[in-house]
């Protein structure tokens, strides 16, 4: 009865300390991951030291299964784990290592199962050996001796990897507080397991040698994650920068859930339930945002920026520029979207883009019919002549246009020639076709004409037409009357100036055939 009660006051009790680390670890933070692989540690630990109880006090015809199907998994999980927290420690550092975390867990198991299966259960564990030297078959202690040894050495380098690659001073303290605790596990370890096999202390004493050991790691260890990871002036800052943050900030977890919004993001969009507000974003380039939060996945170390727009119920249009951050500080892996206004940018950039159409359209048509102008025809021109395709040069001269404006004014002058060149246009809708107004009341038309084509003909066909119209305007009408010449190219000129002349030239030889009586005749041209 003492020696069960001396086992369970050195073993057993001071096992709940672990326990109730773990406890507080989740209470404190449970969603922090690093708190989530500690606490299972120390659970760990907890189902180690608890067979360990039951082999050596409670249960010792059982010791075999005990120690083969209870202490070795729980001992092994506490090493894995070790690793895993070291890994998670070393944040952005060491986030590269996590895809080895399945082989970590895999490989010691892995050999568990194989010498379960494989090897006789006597043969592994020999319950005869009572003289204090451990009752494990050699090569199943080397095994799991290597494995412990070498998975408390891995952690020891992955931190001392973190220490040296960090540049910030804080962590690198912690990383060296880690890095000597570490050291103490291993030095424990090795130490009483020395002892053990050379017949020094029996394994009842190591036990509680071995429990002080990771009892006092376990301590410091709990002390440097809070410290590490919920320090409550940084926390309370950072909450204040959160909650006061003057453009909207999301947290959003890997598959674009919202985890938490802040109060200008409330604002907002006051009008749309938190959980349904990225679904009202649209972005510039049409990506979804799970692709861009992919795409900053595979890039954890990248900051991409995205335009997008919001239209809020019953406001107007709200451009944005969305930042994404992957943040791995509480390892948790979110998201960080901030949000930024620049509709008023966006809109100056509408305007400016307008105001730069505007002026490019009038700089290219006539302000009062909307035709193109004389520089535009010129360059139409230029692309007709360069591409080497037939087309005839139509130049148009109104008749009587002086006395419309001596008698009607100047502004029925001008509704006048409106009217002509809307009636040119529609004259003008096949491909290729070019309207333009280069005078007061000269217009020119450049046609395409293919080689099979008679151009004089198709010219007369499309003009007479016009020349049937009459300008009404209350009780006034006044009839269509115009002058035209042609020119063919190239068969009349090969260059603009040329073309432009001889157009020019028989436009004004059937003008002044028409005052002396005769009319437009395209057998005339």
């Amino acid at each position: 009865m003492n020696d069960l009660f001396m086992d369970f006051l050195t073993i057993q009790l001071p096992t709940y300390f672990f326990l109730y680390m773990a406890i507080t670890l989740i209470y404190r933070n449970r969603k922090s991951r690093i708190n989530r692989v500690a606490a299972l540690m120390m659970m760990a630990l907890v189902m180690y030291f608890l067979f360990e109880y039951l082999k050596t006090s409670l249960l010792p015809q059982h010791q075999m299964q005990l120690v083969l199907y209870g202490s070795a998994p729980a001992l092994l999980m506490f090493v894995c784990t070790l690793v895993h927290l070291s890994i998670l420690l070393g944040d952005s550092v060491t986030y590269r290592f996590r895809k080895w975390l399945p082989l970590v867990y895999a490989s010691p198991y892995g050999l568990w199962l194989y010498f379960l299966v494989t090897w006789d259960h006597h043969l592994l564990y020999n319950e005869h050996v009572t003289d204090g030297r451990s009752p494990l078959h050699p090569t199943y202690l080397l095994v799991s001796i290597t494995f412990i040894i070498g998975y408390i050495l891995l952690s020891v380098l992955l931190l001392a990897y973190s220490w040296l690659r960090t540049r910030e001073p804080r962590r690198k303290v912690i990383y060296r507080w880690l890095l000597l605790n570490d050291f103490q596990l291993f030095g424990t370890f090795a130490l009483i397991t020395t002892l053990l096999q050379s017949g020094i202390i029996v394994t009842r004493v190591s036990m509680i040698l071995y429990f002080i050991g990771y009892l006092v790691w376990a301590m410091r260890l709990r002390h440097l994650i809070g410290k590490y990871n919920i320090m409550p002036d940084y926390h309370k800052r950072f909450q204040i920068l959160f909650e006061s943050a003057p453009n909207p900030i999301l947290m959003l977890d890997l598959k674009g859930n919202v985890k938490e919004i802040n109060p200008c993001t409330q604002r907002w969009f006051a009008d749309i339930p938190a959980d349904q507000i990225p679904q009202h974003f649209t972005f510039a380039d049409g990506q979804s945002l799970q692709q861009m939060l992919s795409s900053c996945l595979e890039q954890p170390d990248s900051v991409t920026h995205l335009e997008m727009h919001v239209i809020r119920q019953g406001q107007s249009r709200l451009d944005l520029v969305a930042g994404i951050d992957l943040i791995t500080e509480a390892n948790e892996e979110l998201f960080v979207l901030h949000l930024t206004d620049v509709t008023s940018l966006k809109e100056a950039e509408r305007r400016l883009i307008q105001s730069e159409q505007n002026y490019k359209y009038s700089a290219h048509h006539d302000a009062l019919t909307g035709l193109y102008n004389r520089a535009a025809v010129e360059e139409q021109l230029q692309i007709k002549i360069a591409g080497g395709e037939r087309f005839v040069l139509v130049m148009i001269d109104m008749n009587h246009f002086k006395p419309i404006n001596d008698t009607y004014g100047h502004i029925t002058g001008d509704q006048y020639l409106q009217y002509v060149a809307r009636q040119l246009r529609m004259l003008a809708q096949k491909p290729g076709d070019v309207v333009g107004r280069i005078g007061g009341d000269e217009f020119v038309m450049l046609l395409a004409c293919p080689e099979h084509v008679d151009a004089a003909q198709m010219v007369h066909t499309r003009l007479s037409l016009l020349n049937d119209k009459v300008f009404r305007q209350e009780d006034m009408e006044i009839p269509v009357s115009f002058a035209a010449g042609l020119g063919i190219y190239p068969e009349d000129a090969a260059d603009m100036i040329g073309l432009l002349r001889y157009a020019d030239q028989q436009m004004y030889s059937i003008k002044r055939q028409q005052h002396r009586g005769i009319h437009f005749r395209v057998h005339e041209l």
